[in-house]
């Protein structure tokens, strides 16, 4: 999507295919992401992307992921491994798992731009829905 001049992409593109220095936006050393937006984010970004290294290839086409881990909540809830990161290795219950997967399609699917300051070390996420 392109908006005045401005690419817009999706949350889980904007982690999984920005580089800087030849590291992927959520994992560039020394720095720092921020956000601007006016509804906050149910995860911080580090958290989805460590989510999005588990079930996607950083940098790969779309046909050569299951996008289905970025979209679909059913898809999520039912083979995403929980015990695969921290974050959600806790989680049992079928109904916290299902709670997870919605709040986080909803905000891998997020419409944003990309702001690289490499003075102030930056990654800026602005929000744009």
């Amino acid at each position: 999507m392109k908006r005045r001049g401005v690419i817009v992409l999706k949350l889980y593109q904007s982690l999984t295919q920005v580089q800087i220095n030849e590291q992927f936006a959520g994992q560039a050393t020394g720095y720092k992401l921020s956000t601007t937006l006016d509804k906050p984010l149910n995860y911080d970004p580090t958290i989805l992307y460590q989510y999005l290294d588990t079930v996607l290839k950083p940098g790969s086409r779309h046909d050569e992921n299951n996008l289905r881990y970025v979209t679909d909540p059913g898809y999520i809830g039912e083979n995403f491994n929980y015990q695969s990161v921290p974050f959600t290795s806790h989680m049992t219950e079928f109904d916290e798992k299902m709670a997870f997967a919605r709040k986080l399609v909803a905000d891998l699917n997020r419409h944003l731009s990309v702001n690289i300051k490499p003075e102030d070390e930056t990654i800026e996420l602005v929000f744009v829905d």
